[in-house]
């Protein structure tokens, strides 16, 4: 979360730069990530839907993609584009304040946000440059909001695996120029580390020379070498306000903490964040005195203060991790919990963090969906480790908290669970035929339907496919449905890695590997889409209906 205060202290003292030709950058991607959300949503219809708040998973995905390209227009180095493929252990505490801001946030939105007497399905947004570089300040209402929980994920996966050279000049961008010869441009520079990507970034900061694009102000407190520095994403923008294809222009505001340090009279900046932490309220110019006496550096509490910025890339993980599968930052993180016990496991427990579902607060938590196939994933891994764990811990919401939830695991069920799961698609595909994405959003409704008590009837489901509300109108219904769909298509994604990693049977491999990737599967609009044949999807409807007697 960083230190209080820190930057606000310190961005005054930035340099101005503009982005070009000279500049070398490494990016923090799930920062740049959070900043593209954030710039799409100042750029929404303020009188869309509540179901339409927030940009999805694709349209920050093309944000992202919008901002590399023009970056690579520029003649901008970017040396890698790194993600969180594991938290430490000390870092948990905050991993699980943001997910209480997140359920707080879910809380209040419940309790404030109006809903819409009539409903008012909002257009795709062109994620143009000019929503990118040109920011907008978001309305009040939407402040509060809590971000899309997949989108990190989404942008990892599709930087690796979807934009290609092709994709990138039909969905992005006509003129792809500026772009070399690779097939997937992005691929090779996207790295999901064994660790923090901020870890990463400050290595190649320092080997290079490079400025990290980030809004994490730790980064100013990790050894960037003397000519690294950080380049705040949400300085960076177009001086004009206005975006101007012709003659683009992009500046930012950089610190340098090596020179930065010179020109306060100190001999490092992590001395005046480490007496920002032990009082978070005090005057810039009470830190720098307290920062120069000689009682900082010889404090314990200083010693334990540096030891979390001095941590370094493990390159033989870091070369190991090339070598498995594609995995979901989430997947990843229990992996490494695996691998290396002793950086990321503590107490002889596991832990998944699945994060705040966009959901009803006031009904049970959307992740009990897909709960079954989460569970099966984890005993499939446990068992390729040979492992003694019985449960695994997975942090979620119940009620007004956030709990962890114990799954227990079975190795001893792995292959009955696997037939099972194989009947119950084949029996999907027989009632519903296997169409693509429609197929994998009916399969998710069959889960909701044999295991909830309370179900749409069939002309609500039928509007709620068709229009995306189940009646006229927006309500929390609408908003809790969509949420245990995704809980079930993601949970089915987890399971699909989990078996790639723990590779405990060839057979079960390739059967879940039609999933569509996590920018359709999250995506109300495509629901929506997926379903324009009005007869077809009146079948369906009823063919799940008769399935269930309802």
């Amino acid at each position: 979360m960083g230190i209080p205060y820190l930057t606000k202290h310190l961005l005054p003292h930035a340099e101005t730069v503009f982005l070009g030709g000279d500049v070398e950058v490494v990016i923090d991607g799930p920062s740049l990530v959070y900043h593209i959300h954030r710039r799409l949503l100042g750029w929404m219809d303020p009188n869309c839907d509540i179901l339409d708040y927030q940009p999805s998973c694709d349209e920050i995905s093309r944000g992202v993609g919008n901002f590399l390209l023009e970056l690579t227009r520029l003649r901008v180095k970017i040396h890698k584009i790194c993600f969180d493929g594991a938290l430490p252990i000390p870092k948990r505490k905050v991993r699980l304040a943001r997910i209480e801001k997140s359920r707080h946030r879910l809380t209040l939105a419940r309790r404030n946000l109006p809903l819409p007497a009539t409903s008012r399905y909002r257009d795709v947004l062109s994620t143009e440059p000019g929503q990118v570089w040109c920011h907008r300040g978001l309305p009040r209402g939407r402040r509060g909001l809590a971000e899309n929980p997949f989108m990190v994920s989404a942008v990892c996966e599709d930087l690796q695996h979807r934009w290609s050279r092709d994709a990138i000049q039909k969905e992005i961008n006509p003129d792809i120029t500026c772009l070399g010869e690779s097939e997937y441009p992005w691929a090779d520079i996207t790295v999901m580390m064994p660790g923090e990507a901020d870890v990463e970034c400050a290595r190649v900061s320092k080997l290079t020379g490079c400025a990290v694009l980030t809004d994490d102000s730790d980064l100013l407190l990790h050894d960037l070498g003397s000519s690294g520095a950080v380049l705040f994403l949400d300085s960076v923008h177009s001086p004009t306000r206005v975006w101007d294809p012709i003659e683009p222009q992009i500046q930012g505001l950089r610190i340098c903490p090596h020179d930065l340090s010179r020109r306060l009279g100190i001999t490092d900046i992590r001395r005046f964040g480490f007496e920002l932490t032990k009082d978070p309220h005090l005057r810039f110019a009470d830190a720098i005195r307290r920062s120069k006496t000689d009682s900082t550096e010889t404090s314990s509490g200083y010693y334990d203060f540096l030891r979390e910025y001095q941590h370094s890339t493990d390159q033989e993980l870091s070369c190991r991790s090339k070598q498995l599968p594609p995995m979901d930052p989430r997947v990843s993180e229990l992996y490494w919990q695996y691998a290396v016990p002793n950086t990321y496991c503590s107490d002889d427990s596991l832990h998944v963090y699945l994060g705040i579902l966009n959901e009803d607060p006031g009904r049970r938590c959307a992740w009990e969906q897909g709960r079954a196939y989460r569970r099966l994933g984890y005993s499939a891994l446990n068992l390729s480790f040979k492992s003694q764990f019985k449960t695994i811990s997975e942090f979620v919401r119940r009620g007004g908290r956030i709990v962890a939830d114990q799954i227990e695991l079975d190795e001893t069920s792995i292959a009955s669970d696997m037939d099972l799961l194989r009947q119950r698609l084949k029996q999907v595909q027989e009632i519903f035929g296997s169409g693509g994405e429609s197929f994998w959003f009916f399969f998710a409704l069959y889960e909701i339907y044999e295991t909830s008590n309370t179900v749409p009837s069939g002309e609500q489901l039928e509007s709620f496919l068709s229009s995306g509300y189940l009646k006229g109108g927006t309500d929390w219904a609408d908003i809790h449905l969509l949420a245990q769909i995704q809980a079930i298509l993601y949970s089915l994604r987890m399971l699909q890695q989990l078996l790639h990693v723990a590779a405990l049977n060839d057979c079960n491999l390739s059967l879940l590997d039609e999933l569509p990737p996590l920018h359709i599967m999250m995506s109300r609009q495509r629901l929506v889409q997926s379903f324009g044949n009005t007869e077809v999807l009146r079948h369906m409807v009823s063919q799940l209906l008769i399935a269930y007697n309802t």
